[in-house]
């Protein structure tokens, strides 16, 4: 099967050698990191703009005119802290703003940021995952098992005997039809049978979802099944968004995700403003300007990561 469209991003030296600062001295690394390091480092680019943060790192710990003890002892202790305060700030930031794309590099099937791709698994099955999506695959019981990690996944499953089920976090999903649909999204997660049923347990809660029919769930309930409007949950492999009276900043974040960016609404009133519409995901950058412009907000970008709406 042919992969679906695909946004490039351009490619930037400086971002990546600090989201490869912050990696390499966190605890855990392995093998595979040390060689994706290794492999990175190859394009000249990317060397230079590691070495120029490396050296500025250099600077800020190397050591300050000789002076007297007493007053080194001073100056040492705060600049000490100065320095360990701002170096967990800065890693903290960086933590916050850069670990969901750690945790789908570290994840076995992923897409990036606005990319699309379908992918057949070696039972037959076949995944959709939307943009910036990542997914765990273990096929060698005889339950297979699949782990939702980040972003959304249609997925038709071929019946080989084996009983397969889908972990998300806590919540795990016994699949008894050919084809559904998941996604992941900020305040709760939700599961769409398209054909077959398919079963959410979560603690001791469960609920069996038929075909035409959606569910909603998050770390502390389950909640009651709904019809779903099919077509309007199918449109994202199309490269399009069918909201449908939908909360305002759920249009704009996803708008906002295929451009790997988070939205920062400043007014809740207008965030929970009830729109309807068909929204081109592939040109997310242009609908976006134009729905903010309808709607008359005024966006702002912080750093290339956030969209700070008002």
């Amino acid at each position: 099967m042919n992969p679906m469209p695909a946004v490039q991003f351009d490619h930037d030296p400086q971002r990546e050698a600090l989201e490869w600062f912050a990696r390499l001295r966190q605890p855990g690394g392995d093998e595979r990191q040390r060689k994706a390091f290794a492999l990175w480092c190859q394009d000249p680019d990317n060397a230079r703009a590691f070495a120029a943060l490396e050296s500025r790192w250099q600077q800020l710990q190397s050591p300050p005119a000789r002076l007297r003890p007493r007053e080194v002892a001073v100056r040492r202790s705060h600049w000490g802290k100065a320095l360990g305060a701002l170096f967990l700030l800065l890693l903290a930031a960086l933590a916050y703003l850069y670990w969901p794309l750690m945790q789908r590099l570290g994840s076995e099937l992923h897409t990036a940021a606005g990319e699309r791709r379908s992918l057949r698994l070696a039972d037959g099955s076949t995944l959709h995952l939307d943009s910036a999506s990542a997914m765990n695959v273990d096929l060698r019981s005889r339950t297979r098992q699949l782990q939702l990690v980040q972003g959304q996944v249609y997925l038709e499953v071929m019946l080989d005997g084996r009983a397969l089920e889908v972990l998300v976090d806590d919540a795990r999903i016994q699949v008894f039809g050919t084809r559904l649909m998941i996604a992941r999204n900020s305040d709760y997660d939700e599961l769409v049978v398209l054909s077959g049923k398919a079963m959410v347990s979560q603690g001791g809660d469960q609920r069996m979802v038929s075909a035409g029919e959606r569910v909603r769930f998050n770390p502390v309930r389950i909640d009651a099944v709904e019809k779903a409007d099919i077509k309007t949950a199918d449109a994202w492999r199309n490269g399009q968004l069918a909201a449908r009276d939908m909360p305002l900043q759920q249009v704009l974040e996803r708008l906002a995700s295929y451009q790997g960016q988070r939205v920062w609404m400043m007014d809740e009133q207008t965030a929970y403003r009830r729109i309807s519409g068909d929204f081109n995901l592939d040109r997310a950058g242009e609908t976006l300007d134009s729905l903010a412009a309808a709607q008359q907000l005024r966006v702002n970008n912080l750093l290339g990561q956030w969209l700070i709406v008002r």
